[in-house]
């Protein structure tokens, strides 16, 4: 199960970091510059519906057809993609498999929290992070080379001869879940309709956002707001009630997970371009201090799953998140007109271990806090999180970055679209903070 679930992750990572490689040279030879930022948006507005699909599905009949399900349209959608004629077939297959991602993803966490116990789910955590990191390393680096070798086609087209044989890999554990499962009630059946249906517009919604966060113009401001009151509302209904609250437990466990996403992803995407344009840097450079975060993103991992027993997950969150608020305070720093480049380095480095130590422990927590019947609703409750949260911090800080960016374009001088854009995450971070010191019941509750 382990050697499936790990090809299935470092199959996806390596998806997620080739596509910002070739996504150029897509555009230009479908003639779809216009439909760039669809491309990227469509695939995280459909993962939250395949996440939320697939936590009913599971805590209903088990893991075993989400996951089956999963893999098939991701596996479909990257046909679609790569064999796309025209720019709108590309987005829809793309955001096919990212229906099949949002499944998958739900459907190994709730796996492992049906047949795995609870001492050794820690290093299977450690695992699944560092399934990141040898993506993280050659992706960006093979994707280019099949790139000027074989064409962009051959990015989508490989990956899905190689995501089913691993879903087979998994199939003698896989087929023995779920087979004494109850059958769906009609009040069952009524609750997945309208999670998909909440799911759905939240998702709508987070596409909006993104497509609208780097546009100036009043009309997508005016759809930015309204996509934002989308997402807020049908983020209440999908997420543990108490979690806007930071209620201790769950929700805030679930919290913390958006918030700690929202900022990684935050400062992960505005770094490089700051090295780039503001430091000097050589892109290849750039992209190391990525992977040197990758790399202490797996190291952190390793370490919280030197720990099993759950009481410590709260202490390592704490730890972790406190680390990645540090760090996103250097990385802005690094922002400021006179600062040397080579802190970021420093920076991202804590920041990786930082969340090798939360970002597993978020999962491990929302296992352990919740009953077995309901590990597929908290699987779905993390991972939407993430989505959303990180998909309205990415509109918020584009939008700012946007229309600052002309004005510090004009002078030639300073670096504040950058200092605006960086203090997003390092507002989700320090939300993350609190939300850490939240996750822990209190003594009567446990």
């Amino acid at each position: 199960m382990t050697i499936g679930a790990v090809a299935l992750i470092s199959l996806t990572a390596f998806e997620a970091l080739a596509v910002a490689t070739v996504m150029p040279q897509v555009a230009a030879d479908l003639n779809g510059l216009g439909g760039y930022a669809l491309a990227f948006g469509a695939p995280l507005a459909t993962s939250v519906v395949g996440m939320a699909l697939a936590g009913a599905w599971a805590d209903g009949v088990g893991a075993r057809r989400p996951l089956g399900v999963g893999v098939l349209l991701f596996a479909v959608g990257l046909l679609l993609a790569g064999f796309a004629p025209q720019m709108a077939v590309f987005v829809l297959g793309r955001g096919v498999q990212g229906l099949g991602a949002g499944m998958e993803t739900v459907a190994l966490y709730a796996l492992v929290g049906t047949v795995v116990p609870e001492p050794q789910r820690p290093r299977i955590f450690v695992w699944f992070s560092a399934a990141w990191v040898l993506p993280a390393m050659v992706g960006p680096a093979i994707s280019a080379l099949l790139l000027h070798v074989l064409g962009w086609r051959s990015v989508f087209l490989l990956i899905p001869a190689l995501a089913l044989p691993a879903g087979l890999v998994m199939w003698p554990v896989v087929r023995t879940v779920g087979r004494d499962s109850a059958p769906s009630t009609a009040a069952g059946a009524r609750e997945v309709r309208r999670r998909l249906v909440l799911a759905a517009a939240a998702g709508s919604g987070a596409a909006v956002l993104q497509a609208a966060g780097a546009r100036p113009e009043s009309g997508w401001r005016a759809a930015a707001a309204a996509a934002l009151v989308v997402v807020l509302c049908c983020g209440r209904r999908l997420l543990p009630e108490g979690l806007f609250r930071l209620r201790r437990g769950v929700p805030a466990v679930v919290a913390l997970r958006g918030l700690i996403g929202a900022a990684f992803v935050g400062a992960d995407t505005y770094l490089p371009l700051l090295l780039v344009r503001e430091h000097g840097w050589d892109p290849g450079a750039a992209g190391l201090v990525l992977t040197l975060g990758a790399l202490t993103w797996s190291g952190g991992s390793w370490i919280q799953g030197r720990y099993p027993r759950p009481e410590i997950r709260y202490v390592l969150c704490r730890i972790g998140t406190s680390m990645l608020a540090a760090a996103v305070v250097i990385v802005l720093l690094t922002a400021l007109p006179g600062a040397p480049g080579w802190t970021a380095v420093i920076g991202w480095a804590v920041a990786g271990t930082g969340m090798g130590l939360a970002y597993s422990s978020t999962s491990l927590l929302a296992l352990h806090l919740s009953p077995p019947e309901r590990h597929g609703e908290a699987s779905s409750a993390l991972t939407t999180s993430e989505a959303l949260t990180s998909s309205a911090a990415l509109a918020l800080a584009g939008a700012v970055f946007a229309a600052l960016l002309p004005a510090h374009l004009a002078a030639g001088a300073g670096h504040t679209p950058f200092v605006a854009a960086l203090a997003v995450p390092v507002l989700a971070a320090a939300l993350a903070v609190v939300a850490a010191w939240r996750a822990a019941p209190r003594a009567r509750q446990r």
